[in-house]
């Protein structure tokens, strides 16, 4: 069976789920950067660990907005028929706070390092301008900010995940197989 390049009525494409499992994987190695940052002991291999997550950061930023137009030109398959409408909502509702969330997150990412003094990194030597005045008061702000965010991620993408499995174990639909390559959903 060939594989769709754009989303079709049954199912995403290849490009859409390529910027989905991209995007969850970042995200995961970003929360694993996080509490290694925390845990780190020593000036240098913390500043390594925080380029690092930023470089990530705004990969998973610019892998979002292009994710994000290429949603804008290629629907995503409908919701089931039968499904509820509070279900229908809260499925639509949550997509769209993934998609702010996951954008909010390196912004207040970059704010917070911006605030701090620090420019951004992008896989090497690429500085990105600063979004915020060098501010201490703001940098404590921005960082209170990125963590409730990143914490609010956590929590939409835990609930995401849940629903996913209940659609595929519980209710036995094809919600969660539209997400996946078509060799794993024959």
């Amino acid at each position: 069976m060939p594989v769709p390049f754009r989303n079709t009525k049954s199912a995403y494409g290849v490009i859409s789920q390529t910027f989905h499992w991209l995007i969850v994987a970042l995200l995961i190695v970003q929360y694993a950067w996080a509490w290694r940052i925390d845990g780190v002991d020593g000036i240098r291999a913390r500043l390594e660990l925080v380029t690092q997550h930023k470089t990530i950061g705004m990969s998973v930023l610019i892998l979002a907005v292009l994710r994000l137009l290429w949603r804008m030109f290629n629907r995503p398959p409908p919701l089931p028929a039968g499904m509820p409408r509070w279900e229908s909502l809260a499925a639509r509702a949550g997509h769209w706070m993934l998609y702010g969330l996951i954008i909010a997150v390196p912004l207040s990412g970059w704010a917070y390092s911006s605030a701090a003094g620090y420019g951004d990194y992008w896989w090497g030597p690429v500085d990105f301008p600063g979004i915020a005045p060098t501010s201490e008061a703001l940098e404590d702000l921005f960082h209170e900010i990125h963590e409730w965010l990143t914490t609010t991620l956590a929590v939409v993408a835990i609930g995401h995940t849940l629903a996913a499995l209940r659609h595929h174990f519980w209710l036995k639909d094809d919600v969660m197989t539209r997400m996946l390559p078509t060799w794993r959903r024959n």
